[in-house]
């Protein structure tokens, strides 16, 4: 199995570092050998090697280019159409309103023939069923179980173990930034001292703004309500406030009145619309969504099951790292690299 990465940041290297150790494992017990035969970055350099890239040096490299065994790669788009490669791994950064470039990313590959997997939310967001659809033309697969609450399942636990059953709607509190910087504040930690420990640890988006202005919860919800309610909506349609106003006086008396904010995404069907809203939200302290100290948590509505709970502990770049795993196996298990 050839894998091609467009992104090479925190979760691309971290998936490639476990590839030499445990996924690589993995991946050999299920009946595969898995090689790296391309990485393009946007900052870093691209290389192509048609024989496998060392992942060691990859990781070491300051630039890729001298790695390239191909000639000059001159664009993105320019490497997907040219690397030998089965999958191509889509994990750049988050444009939330457009879902660009990994919209486009994930579409020529798909006409190239390649199966897809993202970690980006932007394209299950703002372009899910075309890309469906044309991955079902050309008989490939379009996976992203990493565009919400990391690997945690939810679009895999709903096709693989809730057959038959409508989601009806959703809620949840899904961005873990802000539910640490709030969390941090009513322990008497700054807004901006949380945040930047929020860089720090590479969990805050590269634009700190897609998190507490409410962008990436709003891409998630888009994500949920187009996946599993059959949606048509995008990120710039949904009512969006994010937690720039809520004050540390707010999160205190909050408490008092035993109740906790926090950043909320609620996905509603009225009828054949969908809607989705992002907004801060006062809840009781036994409520699911806040209950207990988690870095993400939803709850589904369902027509035969009643409500469902996911829950997600302490997030990072190994749980994100992990949803690449998980969709690789799936392709695998599906058959679709055989075809």
């Amino acid at each position: 199995m050839r894998l091609a990465l467009v992104g090479f940041g925190n979760v691309g290297r971290r998936f490639a570092e476990l590839l030499r150790g445990p996924y690589g494992r993995i991946l050999r017990r299920a009946g595969v050998e898995a090689r790296v035969t391309g990485i393009a970055t946007a900052r870093h350099g691209s290389a192509i090697d048609a024989r496998g890239l060392s992942l060691s040096r990859c990781l070491r490299a300051k630039s890729l280019h001298p790695l390239n065994r191909e000639r000059p790669i001159g664009s993105t788009l320019d490497f997907i159409r040219r690397v030998p490669a089965d999958v191509l791994l889509e994990l750049t950064t988050l444009d939330p309103k457009r879902g660009l470039p990994a919209v486009r990313h994930a579409r020529a590959a798909l006409e190239r023939g390649l199966d897809v997997i993202t970690a980006n939310k932007g394209p299950a967001a703002c372009e899910l069923r075309p890309l469906l659809a044309l991955a079902g033309r050309k008989r490939r697969r379009f996976l992203f179980e990493g565009a919400v609450m990391d690997g945690t399942p939810v679009f895999n636990l709903v096709a693989r173990c809730l057959p038959g059953v409508r989601v009806l709607g959703f809620r949840g509190m899904l961005n873990t930034t802000t539910a640490r910087i709030l969390s941090g504040m009513e322990n008497g930690t700054s807004f901006e001292d949380s945040l930047a420990e929020m860089q720090d640890e590479g969990i805050a988006e590269a634009d700190p703004r897609n998190d507490v202005d409410g962008w990436d919860a709003a891409a998630k919800g888009c994500a949920i309500a187009n996946a599993l309610m059959k949606a048509e909506t995008r990120p710039t349609l949904v009512d969006r406030v994010g937690i720039s106003e809520v004050t540390a006086d707010d999160v205190r008396t909050a408490l008092r009145m035993r109740t906790r904010i926090r950043l909320i995404v609620r996905g509603e069907r009225d009828g054949r619309k969908v809607s989705v809203r992002v907004a801060p939200e006062a809840l009781p302290l036994d409520d699911p969504l806040v209950a207990s100290e988690q870095d993400g948590v939803l709850i589904l509505e369902t027509d035969l099951m009643g409500e469902i709970g996911i829950l997600e502990g302490p997030s990072g770049v190994d749980q994100t790292a992990y949803a690449i795993l998980s969709d690789l196996m799936a392709l695998i298990e599906s058959g679709a690299l055989l075809r």
